[in-house]
């Protein structure tokens, strides 16, 4: 038993290692990512509902909001690199002093097998190479690199700034300034990515690494074009260093179908290491012709730890709703 607990010791030890120098090896040894189906995200963001920051110009609810100053898109033409597998991607192109002269340009978003490289290629439910999860082709997986730069306008100095990419096919690696960001797997939905840490005042440099098949493409058997690239928005958003990171909204009838009870659940997160105290959240129903649904709904004082998240909760009895 004693010999036994020792070897369970010792496995669990190796597990640890492996999943703590993925990183390190990120993405030298791209195989542990991608032939890996125990891995599917690396440092990402937790889900939640849209968020939309927005400065409040005015109490009313006139449609006077503006959301312009808190988001940066990074659509547009970036720089290009095409591989037709792993082992041909630039060395280092991920550097911020890399020279991209001699790449090509592709518009993001946008599928790159659109823009002249690869193949466009459809299939119905067989995949395009021989089956044999979670293995795929190491000869011929087509990779293309991206890069792009940024500055930060000065009112977001102290914000908190966050990568946003809609969507990218299949599996994708990210870079800012040379250092390690992240990496997402999941191809039909969006990943998010705290950049604050790695920011530099002026000019920033993003690179990007798409790769056509992982081991997610077994999930994705059915019958459309195979394509990949970057092929959703690409966006750069700041918010508060404490702000409401996720919501989730109920609105329960009554027996009758008549009145309802309006539940509120936020979770309101602290990014910085100091504490945030005397803290309050407001919720407000307004009427189609923008006027206020009885009283606002106001949280009790919250007092938040640092780097810390609390879920807050509000409610109300709402009369005879429309």
């Amino acid at each position: 038993m004693k010999n036994l607990f020792s070897c369970l010791l010792l496995c669990l030890f190796v597990l640890s290692s492996t999943v703590c120098l993925s990183q390190d090896k990120f993405p030298k040894d791209v195989y542990q990512f991608i032939e890996n189906p125990a891995v599917f995200e690396l440092n990402q963001e937790p889900g939640h509902a849209p968020l939309v920051v927005y400065d409040v110009l005015d109490k009313a609810l006139d449609n006077k909001r503006d959301q312009s100053q808190n988001y940066i898109s990074l659509n547009g033409v970036w720089r290009f690199n095409y591989s037709e597998n792993p082992a041909s991607t630039p060395v280092g192109f991920y550097q911020p002093g890399f020279d991209d002269k001699k790449w090509g340009s592709i518009k993001v978003p946008g599928n790159w097998e659109m823009q002249g490289y690869g193949d466009p290629m459809f299939r119905n439910v067989s995949q395009p190479f021989k089956t044999d999860p979670p293995k795929i082709p190491h000869d011929y997986n087509p990779v293309g690199s991206y890069r792009t730069s940024f500055s930060l306008p000065a009112n977001w100095n102290g914000k908190q700034i966050f990568l946003r990419m809609d969507g990218s096919t299949s599996a994708t690696f990210v870079w800012l300034n040379g250092k390690e960001i992240g990496y997402n797997q999941g191809a039909n939905e969006p990943a998010e990515y705290n950049l604050t840490p790695f920011l530099q005042s002026g000019k920033n440099t993003l690179a990007i690494q798409v790769y056509k098949y992982s081991d997610g493409t077994y999930l994705e058997d059915q019958d459309f074009w195979r394509l990949s690239g970057i092929f959703r928005d690409v966006s750069l958003m700041a918010t508060p260093a404490v702000h409401i990171r996720d919501y989730y909204i109920t609105t329960d009838l009554d027996s009758q179908y008549r009145d309802a009870n309006l539940m509120i659940k936020a979770d309101l997160k602290n990014y910085q290491p100091e504490a945030k105290k005397g803290l309050r959240i407001k919720a407000s129903l307004y009427r189609k012709d923008n006027q206020l649904v009885g009283e606002s709904i106001v949280s009790e004082v919250i007092n938040l730890s640092g780097s810390a998240n609390q879920e807050i909760k509000l409610c109300a009895t709402i009369k005879n709703p429309e």
